[in-house]
């Protein structure tokens, strides 16, 4: 921690031109406010070669630069620069980094509310949750939420459509995953050992493949087609399982500290979160033509995909409501009225939208 601190100190000092050395915000007293810049050392917590790196963070980097001629700049660190990425949120409470665009999936453990946000299991696709975030409330509730118990400011930045499974042994319904040993991370760890008697483990994605291939463990979840070929778990285990109803959706969020983020002047929140609303799509739209491709790849690959009965949808997406309601009833016991109030607002939008989107096409 304190080679890192010295090397945060060093580029903070490089950066700033004027003001104070790493506190992120460059701006020149005598300048007129509409000149001001700002600077923000930006936390991630995968790899630079990752789509989660390449497509999630990159685009809304380079728009916001664009939008703002140049004043606000984000300089992105890869997983493991500023901090272990399982610690990525930590780094910018303590001030290591200005800022972070993280998954809430890796917080579920500290907060059960952050698995509507990480991706909850048997929970909203990706438009559904869209329309959630945008116009059903989801956004607000996370940022009173990030404010009320992390001192953070929240902006949805990013979201990427369902996973798939890579295993050892085929699954098919629920009851295959009885014994299994499985990497994955979220309430999906939580639910897959109290309801389907599995034994889940969570570890950083560069220690993923490894663990396959060796058979560490049965089966890992980590992204979808178009990550995982790349990361080349179809040649570490013999059978996809896909759809994987664990989740269905992934989402990211910008995370700045509160003080930070309400010293900034308005016109530049605003940019900030015009960029980061118009990226939010576009992965989506990204991740999904690559996918599209990854998967013509992945059919000749010797790993055999498989389909699973659509039980093993229907029973994760049961647990999945249980799970939370029991969570909410424990929090609430406890004093918290956080996870109540987001898992009220969460299912009746998705009941919502099931009863009443039935007019749509649906592939």
């Amino acid at each position: 921690m304190t080679s890192r601190r010295n090397f945060l100190k060093n580029v903070g000092s490089g950066a700033a031109v004027a003001g104070v050395a790493g506190a992120g915000v460059i701006a020149a007293p005598s300048i007129a406010k509409a000149q001001q810049s700002f600077k923000f050392r930006l936390n991630h917590f995968s790899g630079e070669t990752s789509m989660f790196y390449t497509l999630t963070i990159l685009p809304f980097v380079e728009r916001l630069k664009k939008l703002s001629s140049g004043r606000i700049e984000f300089q992105p660190f890869p997983g493991g620069v500023l901090s272990p990425p399982l610690e990525a949120y930590k780094a910018v409470e303590d001030g290591i980094a200005d800022a972070g665009q993280l998954t809430p999936l890796y917080i579920v453990n500290r907060d059960p509310v952050n698995t509507f946000y990480g991706g909850h299991v048997g929970g909203m696709p990706p438009e559904m949750m869209m329309h959630w975030l945008y116009k059903g409330g989801g956004q607000e509730l996370l940022a009173e939420h990030r404010r009320a118990t992390m001192k953070l400011h929240s902006i949805p930045l990013s979201i990427g459509p369902n996973e798939i499974w890579h295993s050892h042994v085929p699954i098919r319904t629920s009851a295959d995953l009885k014994g299994l040993k499985f990497r994955t991370a979220g309430a999906w760890a939580q639910i897959l050992n109290e309801y389907f008697g599995g034994a889940a483990t969570t570890v950083a994605g560069s220690e993923i493949y490894t663990m396959l291939e060796r058979k560490g463990v049965d089966v890992i979840e980590w992204s979808s087609p178009a990550e995982n070929i790349k990361m080349g778990f179809q040649n570490a285990a013999p059978y996809i399982i896909m759809p994987a109803p664990h989740t269905n959706c992934f989402l990211f969020e910008l995370i700045m500290p509160v003080a930070k983020w309400d010293a900034l002047p308005d016109d530049v929140k605003f940019m900030i979160e015009t960029a980061a609303r118009a990226s939010t799509p576009e992965t989506l739209f990204a991740w999904t033509i690559e996918d599209m491709k990854a998967m013509k790849e992945m059919r000749k690959s010797k790993a055999e995909i498989i389909t699973p009965d659509p039980s093993l949808a229907d029973d994760l997406r049961e647990a999945g409501r249980k799970w939370a309601y029991k969570k909410a009833e424990e929090q609430t016991a406890k004093g918290d009225p956080w996870m109540k109030k987001v898992t009220d607002s969460y299912y009746a939008f998705y009941d919502d939208w099931m009863e009443n989107a039935v007019y749509r096409a649906v592939d």
